[in-house]
């Protein structure tokens, strides 16, 4: 019998009574002090029978307390001192006690990590898979049944210290550690992300790329750490994600079977169920994630800072440039950054030529927002226009151009002017159809934030030319939800059914028909504006303020002009107009001849600003009144789905308001445009609202471009429009004879006598004959 055999004996004696074979046991104790003395003195010389000794003591500690007091401390020297020189199947098997009296809860977590990293040194690929596995397998067991708050504290703060070490082996594991147990959600906090976010200041361009490509997202896990994976994850593998378990499943686990087969079958159960609810928490958690460990940054402006130094010093290679710029620039998004030298760096790199300049752009993009001055924009934004869009450069290039100024515009519109705007909306004419879609996306875009920076024609109808986009350093401050209002009104007038939606009535299709609404005033004054922008002296007057009489005295004949074109047919406007001119009569009498004041027209846009005021106080004061019952209400969600029904009806009536009257068939297309238009308004501001937490994807900036196929690309194409047809040879398409036998088959089964049979065969012969005498041709001479 074998000396590991001898032991393995006598550690089942010793674990089913320790006292009676205690003087064995320190037989083998002293035994093993002598080859650890060993040991110390020649390191790199084999130790034989040492690694059976170091498992057997491990085994058995528990049992002999006092007396293995020493023997961790032991263990962990001569690792600590002798790990790059001794043999490795012996460092393994010391790593392994070591890891058996942790799992045993004899050693504290605290004072074996630090030793465990540090062996993530040494060259040995299988030693450092098994460090990783238990160094994750430890922290998530830790946390378990609780939050282990106190040891979480310390780790990450021994942490700091792992990926801040000048070996990149042992950085590299201790920010592939900190990864997996971000992906496994052990630790969802700040502290993960700051440490994380410390590697990046790492010397070693692989720990930076590691750290940068876990904050967008593409971090591996524990794939790129050691592959080790745990088997709850090798189930997710599977094809098409696992599958939850049926009724029939559930039942069978706990009511059919023995007692043996239904705890196998519970056992598979409770493996299934958490794998599907670990897929359902994958898929909920998508690409936000990121973003979310973006805004745990305790210094958002020294990281940024920071990766653009990293970025200006150079020498770093072009895909790692790709990916620094891609943090930063989502980091100066999320937290409003001002990292103003970014923007002329950038510079240099926006040209068409530029390798996956998509990536740049997306980066440029990303790094805009509302409290950026133009002034640093500007430079960059005439740059990707100079390079992008002009008549020479390619349909593709330039729909890549008008794309990037769109979604530049969204986040900071001040940095587009009125000429920059109008030559690139003349590339809606052109005959390329990705490029004047994107043009089109532009005008749109502008149609919400700006109109009067557009041509007329580009407006579209009813345009809000007072609407603008705020200046810069220029805030709104909400003192109230969006829609409130509407949703108060239209409770109170009963207009949703039991089920919460609205029910259009025919008193609003009347409305929508005949062109007015609840709001005359705001109407009329639109359509005024309207009409008099054809003339500068009636713009100009109607901009001024109504009590200044030598502006109003400028106007001239122009005004009154523009004002007779804005009368109204109303009798009740005609009383009201009627009423405002007597007043300026008895003003006027009242007023010395030298001041007189010009008497306003029926229907001109001062009567129509004043009506305006008036109808808007009235409206405030019912607000005011009908708000007291709703300042204890809290909105729920179905609350806030009514506001958004009712602001969809708001516009699409609106919309319908521009049309005016129209036939059947005219109304029917007019009202599918407004639903359209509709959803495009509220899609817009519903991004305008969070565009600084999405991500811009390269793929689009890229418009729909059709490239010449070869032919293997041709053939899938046709091969694909094949599918559930039949092709091929029309002998081969024949369908097989169901029933009954040819006249042939039928002669061959005859029972005929071998006179009969030789006379068909005769003949057959005679015909054959005939025919190769009829195709005879003469005999060939040479």
């Amino acid at each position: 019998m074998s000396v590991a055999q001898d032991l393995l004996l006598l550690q089942g004696h010793i674990k089913r009574d320790p006292p009676g074979y205690q003087d064995e046991f320190e037989l083998q104790w002293r035994h093993f002090k002598a080859c650890l003395d060993l040991l110390h003195l020649s390191p790199d010389q084999p130790s034989p029978g040492l690694g059976e000794l170091v498992t057997f003591v491990a085994q058995v500690a528990s049992c002999y307390p006092a007396l293995t007091k020493s023997f961790t401390g032991d263990l962990m020297t001569t690792l600590d001192q002798h790990h790059m020189l001794m043999e490795p199947v012996l460092r393994h098997t010391i790593v392994k006690a070591l890891i058996l009296i942790r799992n045993r809860g004899q050693l504290p977590p605290t004072e074996l990590l630090p030793l465990l990293f540090r062996l993530f040194r040494v060259q040995d690929k299988s030693l450092r898979q098994l460090l990783f596995r238990h160094i994750t397998s430890d922290i998530k067991n830790a946390n378990k049944k609780g939050r282990n708050e106190r040891l979480n504290r310390t780790l990450q703060n021994f942490m700091y210290t792992v990926l801040g070490d000048e070996h990149e082996g042992t950085a590299k594991k201790g920010l592939a550690v900190m990864t997996e147990m971000w992906r496994r959600r052990v630790w969802r906090d700040a502290r993960t992300v700051n440490v994380i976010a410390s590697a990046t200041s790492h010397p070693s361009p692989r720990i930076l790329l590691a750290a940068l490509k876990f904050f967008i997202g593409q971090d591996a896990g524990a794939g790129a750490g050691a592959g080790a994976d745990s088997d709850s994850d090798d189930e997710e593998r599977g094809a098409g994600g696992p599958a939850a378990p049926t009724k029939e499943d559930v039942y069978g686990a706990f009511h059919k079977g023995t007692t043996s087969s239904k705890k196998k079958k519970q056992k598979k159960l409770r493996r299934v169920q958490a794998a599907v609810k670990k897929a359902g928490r994958r898929a909920e958690g998508t690409q936000s994630e990121a973003f979310a460990a973006l805004q745990l940054l305790h210094d958002p402006q020294g990281f940024a800072e920071g990766l653009l130094r990293r970025l200006q010093s150079g020498g770093a290679r072009f895909e790692t440039r790709l990916v620094i710029m891609t943090v930063l620039s989502r980091a100066v998004g999320v937290h409003k950054l001002l990292v103003l030298n970014f923007y002329p760096f950038l510079q240099k790199y926006i040209a068409p030529h530029t390798l996956d300049v998509t990536t740049v752009l997306a980066a440029f993009i990303q790094a805009c927002h509302e409290q950026v001055p133009p002034d640093v924009l500007e430079p960059a934004v005439r740059q990707l226009v100079d390079q992008f869009v002009h008549d020479r450069a390619r349909p593709e290039v330039i729909t890549v151009g008008l794309k990037t100024v769109r979604e530049i515009c969204t986040r900071c519109p001040l940095v587009m002017t009125p000429e920059l705007l109008q030559d690139l909306t003349s590339y809606k004419k052109t005959r390329d159809k990705a490029v004047s879609s994107a043009a089109r996306g532009l005008i749109g875009l502008f149609r919400e934030l700006a109109p009067s920076m557009l041509e007329k024609r580009d407006r579209g109808r009813g345009a809000d030319l007072a609407a603008a986009p705020l200046q810069f350093g220029q805030t709104t401050i909400a003192d109230g939800i969006d829609g409130l209002d509407l949703l108060r009104r239209a409770e109170a007038e009963g207009r949703f059914n039991s089920d919460g939606e609205l029910v259009s009535d025919e008193d609003d299709d009347d409305d929508v028909q005949g062109g007015t609404s609840s709001s005359e005033g705001e109407e009329e004054l639109e359509e005024g504006e309207e009409a008099s922008s054809d003339e500068e002296a009636s713009v100009s007057g109607a901009d001024e303020d109504d009590d200044d009489d030598e502006e109003e005295m400028a106007s001239g004949s122009e005004a009154s002009g523009s004002d007779a074109e804005l009368e109204m047919g109303s009798g009740e406007e005609a009383g009201s107009g009627s009423e405002l001119d007597e007043d300026s009569e008895g003003e006027e009498e009242a007023a010395p001849p030298a001041k007189a004041r010009r008497t306003p027209q029926t229907g001109s846009l001062t009567q129509m600003k004043k009506r305006l005021q008036a109808t808007k106080a009235a409206a405030a004061a019912v607000a005011t009144e009908a708000a007291e019952p709703w300042a204890d209400r809290i909105l729920t969600s179905e609350d806030f789905e009514k506001i958004r029904q009712l602001q969809h009806k708001r516009l699409v009536d609106h919309a319908m308001q521009k049309h005016g009257l129209k036939s059947a068939s005219k109304r029917e297309k007019a009202m599918a445009a407004a639903e359209d238009a509709a959803e495009e308004t509220m899609a817009l501001r519903e991004q305008l609202g969070s565009m600084h937490d999405s991500r811009v994807a390269p793929d689009d900036l890229l418009g729909m471009h059709k490239y010449r196929k070869d032919k293997m690309e041709r053939m899938a194409t046709v091969l694909k429009g094949r599918e559930g047809r039949e092709f091929g040879a029309k002998a081969s398409l024949k369908k097989d004879k169901t029933g009954g036998l040819s006249n042939r088959e039928k002669d061959k089964r005859k029972n005929l006598p071998m006179a009969a049979r030789s006379g068909q065969a005769r003949k057959r012969m005679e015909r054959n004959k005939r025919k190769s005498n009829k195709n005879f041709r003469g005999h060939v001479r040479g």
